[in-house]
């Protein structure tokens, strides 16, 4: 694999002016080039550059001999912070003294692109569901060419830029997932990648609460599109309250992503089972369940048509997509489990429930329901709505974890069961009473971890000859 010459890094920092000192040989280092980069030393692999970010928790400055230890060449460190590294250093490597050592990746990275002009580049945000439309796209186009795209959810200031530079000369396609956490985050993300096609999935609720409205939102995402120059390709929402302003003033050709530009005939939708897609050139069968997989889908089927990809290819990297750790993944056991808890905001929550309340169940269908987050002075309004909602569809219980939805909705009624942030022991206590053939929503914020439910769940409570046993 070809890497990246530290001597062409050691000039793109110079020039950028965040060099602050010529980079210093530790020891006898076995590479003049770097394969990956990595910021936690525990996921080094041989031919890595180590970016040492400062942290509350951890600074990655401490952890510079234990990344030089599993096979990292070289080492990105502040330039007040060297003299304390390399006297706590004993392996081999260079160490490129910096201003400022995520700015140093960044840099690299952007320049890393700019050196692969052919490469058609692909970006994805939204508020829900870029992940799973990313791993379509991804599927699609790896089957038509050599492609590399975002892994997991590598979408931040730091996870983007060491998925750049995983860029080879032989790729044709890069998809690249661009997410959110502070507003100017997409426009400096858009800066890195410079997307040919930019897609938005939706736009939600998602950090209403950093942002303070929709609209904000709408706003920021709208920044994918800032790189346009006339030759590139927006594609947008079919429909909602910011349809039509994502659309304006769009330096490019911008697309919908709906059944028709998707060539969609008609959809069967199987629920826990997933979908078939009537296209005008045959069936796609979706093995990812619930409506808003479907919309994922159709904006992923909307970006190879952009990009005249055949009608093989495309249902080929459809059909071979498995649901994912966490979005709607399905857990047929003693009980199904729906376990979609990756994160929570009151619009998948609504998705979540839609799919739960259509969902054929022998017993009871319980939705298990974990705080949102980000939501700020919307939180209280939004947790009650969700409840009302979760009522409304006619699931039997609702079950309420986190302090969140206890402020806003009070104590456990009936069919409605409240825990605290401090609950968890009775929570698993009474998630071990489930029955046999309950239907179980497991939804909820990534912080609560409800996935840990899911095995509790499934051990149960059961009688056996010597009275009640727990596994």
């Amino acid at each position: 694999m070809i890497g990246i010459e530290l001597r062409l890094m050691e000039s793109w920092l110079q020039s950028a002016d965040l060099l602050r000192a010529e980079p210093q040989v530790v020891g006898t280092p076995v590479s003049d080039a770097v394969e990956s980069a990595c910021v936690d030393s525990r996921l080094v692999m041989p031919g890595c550059l180590f970016v040492a970010l400062p942290g509350e928790r951890a600074d990655g400055h401490s952890f510079v001999d234990d990344a030089m230890s599993r096979g990292a060449v070289a080492a990105f460190v502040r330039a007040d912070r060297l003299a304390e590294v390399r006297s706590s250093v004993y392996g081999s490597a260079t160490l490129f003294p910096v201003s400022d050592t995520l700015k140093a990746l960044q840099e690299i990275a952007r320049r890393w692109r700019e050196m692969h002009p052919d490469l058609l580049r692909v970006g994805i945000t939204g508020s829900n569901g870029k992940t799973t439309t990313k791993e379509l796209v991804a599927a699609i186009l790896s089957r038509a060419a050599p492609t590399v795209y975002s892994h997991g959810n590598y979408n931040s200031d730091i996870g983007l830029p060491m998925e750049l530079l995983r860029i080879r000369p032989e790729h044709r396609f890069g998809v690249f997932e661009l997410g959110m956490n502070r507003p100017g985050e997409i426009r400096e993300l858009t800066d890195l990648v410079a997307p040919d096609v930019a897609l938005i999935t939706n736009v939600g609720s998602a950090h209403v609460g950093m942002l303070g409205s929709r609209r904000r939102i709408a706003e920021e995402k709208k920044e994918i599109f800032s790189r346009f120059d006339g030759d590139q390709t927006a594609i947008v929402p079919p429909s909602g309250e910011f349809s039509r302003y994502l659309a304006s003033d769009v330096a490019g050709t911008v697309v919908r992503h709906s059944r028709s530009s998707a060539g969609v005939i008609r959809i069967e939708n199987r629920n826990l089972g997933g979908a078939t897609l009537h296209l005008r050139e045959g069936p796609i069968q979706l093995k990812l369940p619930g409506e808003h997989m479907i919309a994922n889908t159709l904006a992923a089927l909307v970006v190879a048509r952009v990009l005249n990809i055949p009608f093989d290819t495309i249902r080929s990297g459809i059909e071979s997509v498995e649901p994912m750790f966490g979005r709607t993944q399905v857990i047929r056991e003693r009980v199904t489990v729906v376990q979609d808890c990756y994160n929570a905001n009151p619009e998948s929550m609504a998705v979540a429930l839609s799919l739960l309340a259509e969902i054929s169940a022998a017993g009871r269908r319980i939705a298990i329901l974990g705080a949102m987050k980000e939501l700020g002075r919307e939180s209280a309004a939004a947790h009650r709505s969700v409840v009302q909602r979760a009522l409304s569809t006619g699931v039997d219980e609702v079950w309420l974890v986190g302090d969140e939805f206890v402020a806003a909705v009070g104590p456990s009624s009936e069919n409605v069961r409240s825990y605290g942030d401090d609950e968890w022991e009775e929570l698993e206590h009474d998630a071990a009473e489930i029955a046999d053939g309950d239907v179980v929503l497991l939804k909820g914020s990534r912080l609560l971890e409800l996935e840990r439910l899911a095995p509790v769940i499934q051990a149960g409570a059961r009688v056996a000859a010597g009275g009640l046993i727990r596994g």
